[in-house]
């Protein structure tokens, strides 16, 4: 039995591998005692090293995109994971969004063992960046009015948006109440990229006092080309770069006419700044100042049924509205002339039109008609108004009338008519019994370079006029005249010494303006010789030799020589007279004591006037062919704070429709100088491709008001059959 006992372990030492058995005798080697090298561990499980495993899916991500880590264990009695995550379920799952590469290590303890895992999730910022999108509707809103902010954005964790919004949905709109312009930022994040999106929402301010108009030509019936009450626009803000062309608007036809301002309107029930623009194609319209969003508040059209604008020559193709309105603020009326084809042929109209509304008010329009007695051999003992004639010169209205000139016709004409019932008042010709001659055969029209009549304060009206003869009783030409109001009768006169060969060289006086001067007792003209002249109103010197009558006479530059030979309709040889390398197809404009004027070609120059004397002062610069021969009419127009911040604005009218010289029209350059000197010029809208306006429209100039500066141009060429016309409108960009 002993043997067995000896012999039994022996045999299975030899069986060792058979299975479990055969391990666990060799534990204890074969002699039933435990092996050499070994040791003991219990079979409990308490006592078992722990294991581990993490894993990450995905394991490469874009910055904000969740990943999910799993792991499971054995033999573990604890576990954790790092990065902020702490102990979890030894089974289990979790969610988590790196914002960054980042190793995640799970530990496993137990039985005084430790096991860890990892996984590493791959965080890529250059995969699906956040998009967002901010829009505002409107754009402007008047103070106290709301708009809505919309946006949209992709791959985003998060939207916020500035100024008082705060923090948003990804996707969605909400309203907002700015107090003034706002810039809204909408900032969308995944974590790891942020990008943003800006919309502006401007604020408009409250129109300012009615105060504020520019209702005819040139300002007032002074003629002064000045807005004493302009706040915005300095020389400062107008030099930063941030000046420049806001918006546009077209119309069915050139603008020839000044455009008008009228301040602080109510129409269609909302309060307006409010633009006025009269075109070729016998249309006026009416548009909000200040927001293109708005647009057009009102049009009319002066064309009865069946009726067209005259087809034209000069302008072309039509002839509609030529000579700039004006606007009695006391009633709300803007008279307007009109030239029109009717079922009897051509006719002009004088049209009182309710600038709320755009509608004809009672016993609007009247047919214009004149006609005054002639011995001239054609006449049979009177001569007619007919649409001959050109309705150029711009309209002025007294406390009772509503005065107009007409020329390009032979004689000239002066009408007047009362502003409330609309019957004529008065109707001087300038030469009803002696005609023209030679290749311009005018007879004294009255044209003015596209101004109108002047009053001084006592509402003495003053013209100039053009080409024709002159007998000093009943033949006006190349000469100015003052006028009653009432019915036109003649007043006084003043003829240069030269005007038989002015005459003869087509070197009128009303290829420019009138303006009273500001202290009221003298007026200033000056036309084709080059020549200013200053008139004292009390008497104003009629024609004498070497012009003795005048204040005082002046070229406006240097240059001057002796003209050319010239022979008259009889074939007299006229004794040649000085005469000047440059034109004036202007008015001058007046600001602190000094008088601005432009000449064709060359700059604008200053003149100081003290003493009721003229002496030149500084010119603006002519470094990139500015105001070039042909530019016809650089009338300037000053805003001025009070007597600060003045500026001094012109249209360089470049290669103008139907220009001269036959020239592919060009467009018109807006330019602005510091009125304290001129050589320093603060913008011209050739400055940027977007500011520039459309084609130069000759003796056309610009007007101010409230912070926009606006000018009439063409939108098409002549080339065109129905050519729309353009208003430029400038001002601060928000």
């Amino acid at each position: 039995m002993a043997e067995l006992q000896v012999f039994l372990p022996r045999l299975l030492c030899r069986w060792s591998l058979l299975g479990v058995l055969a391990a666990t005798i060799a534990l204890w080697g074969c002699g039933g005692v435990p092996a050499k090298g070994t040791s003991t561990t219990s079979s409990d499980p308490s006592t078992a090293a722990p294991n581990v495993t993490l894993t990450g899916q995905p394991s490469s991500v874009a910055a904000g995109t969740q990943v999910t880590l799993s792991w499971t264990t054995s033999n573990a009695a604890a576990l954790s994971i790092d990065n902020g995550i702490g102990a979890v379920a030894l089974n289990g799952s979790m969610s988590v969004t790196p914002s960054a590469t980042t190793t995640y290590t799970a530990t496993a303890t137990g039985g005084g063992a430790t096991a860890k895992s990892s996984t590493t999730i791959t965080v890529s910022a250059g995969g699906a960046a956040p998009t967002i999108q901010l829009s505002a509707q409107p754009t402007t809103v008047a103070a106290g009015a709301t708009a809505t902010l919309s946006w949209n954005s992709s791959n985003a964790t998060s939207v916020t948006i500035d100024n008082g919004v705060g923090s948003v949905a990804l996707n969605g709109s909400t309203t907002v109440k700015p107090a003034v312009s706002t810039t809204y930022t909408a900032t969308a994040s995944n974590g790891a990229t942020t990008i943003t999106s800006s919309a502006t929402v401007t604020v408009s301010n409250p129109p300012p006092p009615a105060s504020v108009s520019v209702p005819t030509w040139h300002g007032d019936n002074a003629r002064a080309g000045l807005n004493a009450n302009e706040t915005i626009l300095t020389p400062a803000s107008v030099s930063s770069g941030k000046f420049g062309r806001l918006f546009s608007y077209l119309v069915d036809g050139y603008i020839y006419a000044q455009p008008l301002y009228v301040s602080n309107l109510t129409i269609n029930g909302a309060q307006h700044n409010v633009v006025f623009a009269a075109t070729e194609y016998d249309s006026v319209y009416a548009f909000d100042a200040d927001d293109s969003t708005v647009g057009q508040l009102w049009k009319a059209s002066l064309l009865a049924a069946g009726e067209t604008p005259l087809a034209g020559g000069n302008p072309s193709p039509w002839i509609g509205v030529t000579a700039t309105p004006a606007i009695d603020l006391a009633s709300n009326t803007m008279y307007v002339v009109s030239e029109q084809k009717t079922a009897s042929g051509g006719a002009f109209k004088l049209h009182a039109l309710n600038i709320l509304t755009g509608a004809e008010k009672s016993g609007s329009p009247v047919a214009i008609q004149a006609s005054v007695p002639s011995t001239l051999p054609s006449s049979g003992g009177k001569l007619t108004l007919t649409t001959s004639c050109l309705s150029r010169a711009s309209l002025l209205v007294t406390s009772t009338s509503v005065v107009f000139g007409m020329g390009g016709c032979g004689p000239g004409w002066v009408l007047s008519y009362d502003k409330s019932t609309l019957k004529q008042t008065g109707a001087l010709n300038t030469s009803p019994n002696i005609a023209g001659y030679g290749q311009y055969p005018g007879a004294g029209g009255v044209w003015m370079g596209g101004a109108g009549p002047a009053a001084d304060s006592a509402e003495n009206i003053y013209v100039t006029t053009g080409d024709g003869p002159y007998d000093g009783s009943s033949s006006w030409g190349v000469s100015a005249l003052k006028l009653k109001n009432t019915d036109l009768s003649l007043l006084d006169s003043f003829t240069p010494a030269d005007q038989p060969y002015l005459w003869c060289r087509d070197s009128d006086l009303a290829s420019g303006g009138v303006s009273v001067t500001p202290a009221g007792t003298q007026i200033m003209v000056g036309g084709k010789r080059g020549v200013i002249y200053l008139l004292n109103t009390n008497n104003m010197g009629k024609m004498q030799t070497n012009d003795a009558g005048a204040a005082q006479w002046l070229f406006w530059g240097g240059g001057q020589y002796t003209g050319p030979a010239c022979t008259d309709e009889n074939g007299n040889s006229l004794t040649p007279a000085l005469i000047a390398p440059y034109q004036l197809f202007s008015t001058g404009a007046w600001f602190n004591g000094s008088v601005y004027i432009g000449a064709d070609p060359g700059p604008i120059r200053q003149f100081t006037y003290s003493g009721g004397k003229l002496t030149p002062g500084t010119v603006s610069p002519q470094t990139s062919g500015e105001y070039q021969s042909g530019i016809m009419g650089t009338t300037p127009f000053i805003s001025a704070n009070g007597g600060t911040s003045g500026i001094v604005w012109a249209i360089d009218h470049g290669a103008p429709l139907q220009n001269s010289s036959k020239a592919t029209p060009s467009s018109a350059v807006l330019r602005a100088y510091d009125a304290t000197d001129l050589s320093k010029e603060l913008y011209n809208s050739s400055m940027n491709g977007s500011d520039m306006a459309g084609y130069g429209i000759k003796f056309t100039s610009p007007i101010v008001a409230n912070g926009k500066v606006f000018i009439g141009t063409g939108h098409d060429p002549t080339t065109v059959a129905n050519p729309q016309g353009e208003l430029d409108v400038y001002g601060l960009q928000p």
